[in-house]
């Protein structure tokens, strides 16, 4: 009898480590934040309903878009994730001397600063995704952190990360930026919006792209005929999708495209999705606002 329960302790003991193993851990995602550790909500948005074609965004409709400042200029868009990283693209950063960056928080016109809460901000940190390949732009994400751990307010605030292995075919996205009008047109001084339809991994590759220059890591949104588009200065911005509980997920990050707008040629965007392990196990010291309330942990993080 001693020795049956000797064994059924052992047994017992080692489902608990089996369990306890993260590489076998569905959830290993939890384990490398603090997902529930911050009083706050990610996506919230007050929106009521450089972008080519789109239209001006109200104040605080998107209070986790960020701008990348070189030296005092802004040349690329970012996305806060939680109290203390930027999400935005590796091309924006790679070989870009962290010292000379600041990041640009809160803004929305940025030729009236009293009509926005802006805030800026140094790094203490920045990590370019270590198989960025400049050439194709396949890997293109990268996290700043920011020299000291943000208070959210209604101008400043996360945006939630999207579940993992959704395509999106078909959906409508939202891009956002400062970024250029027009294919070398000026800048635009205020924050802008343009919903842009996602394509089907087939159909991107369909493009003119070429089937050889889109990976599995990126996605196509746009219009068939151009018009409408995310252009230069975009790059590192957000591509949103507004889930049916109306929190809003970042799926995207503006990567490159063949000019602007141009017919035949969608933005291609870094997929998020793919790299949710990479980005937790290199913000695991930020306070996350977790994803949605009323969605079940399995529905969350593994669908």
């Amino acid at each position: 009898m001693e020795s049956f329960k000797l064994c059924l302790l052992l047994w017992m003991c080692m489902i608990q480590w089996i369990n306890a193993a993260s590489w076998i851990d569905n959830n290993a995602w939890k384990r490398f934040t603090r997902v529930s550790s911050c009083k706050c909500s990610c996506g919230v948005t007050r929106r009521e309903q450089r972008i080519v074609g789109g239209t001006p965004t109200i104040v605080f409709a998107f209070p986790w878009m960020a701008g990348l400042l070189y030296k005092g200029n802004l040349y690329c868009g970012g996305a806060l994730i939680n109290d203390r990283y930027v999400l935005t693209a590796a091309h924006c950063v790679d070989g870009v001397d962290p010292r000379q960056l600041q990041v640009l928080l809160g803004g929305h016109d940025l030729t009236n600063e009293e009509a926005t809460e802006a805030i800026i901000r140094t790094l203490s940190g920045l990590i370019k995704h270590p198989q960025f390949v400049r050439k194709t732009f396949n890997n293109d994400i990268a996290l700043l952190r920011l020299n000291e751990p943000v208070q959210f307010t209604r101008s400043v605030s996360p945006a939630c990360l999207p579940v993992a292995d959704r395509s999106y075919t078909h959906e409508n996205a939202t891009v956002i930026g400062w970024g250029r009008l027009s294919e070398n047109g000026p800048i635009s001084p205020v924050l802008r919006q343009v919903a842009v339809p996602i394509y089907s991994d087939s159909a991107c590759k369909s493009s003119k792209y070429g089937t050889k220059a889109i990976t599995e890591n990126m996605m196509c949104a746009g219009y068939d005929n151009g018009k409408l588009d995310a252009c230069q200065g975009d790059s590192g911005g957000p591509l949103h999708y507004d889930a049916a509980d109306r929190k809003i997920d970042i799926i995207g990050v503006v990567s490159w495209g063949q000019g602007c707008g141009r017919a035949g040629f969608p933005g291609v965007y870094t997929r998020v999705g793919r790299y949710l392990s990479w980005i937790a196990e290199n913000t695991r010291d930020a306070c996350y606002c977790g994803r949605r309330e009323g969605r079940a942990t399995s529905d969350i993080w593994n669908r």
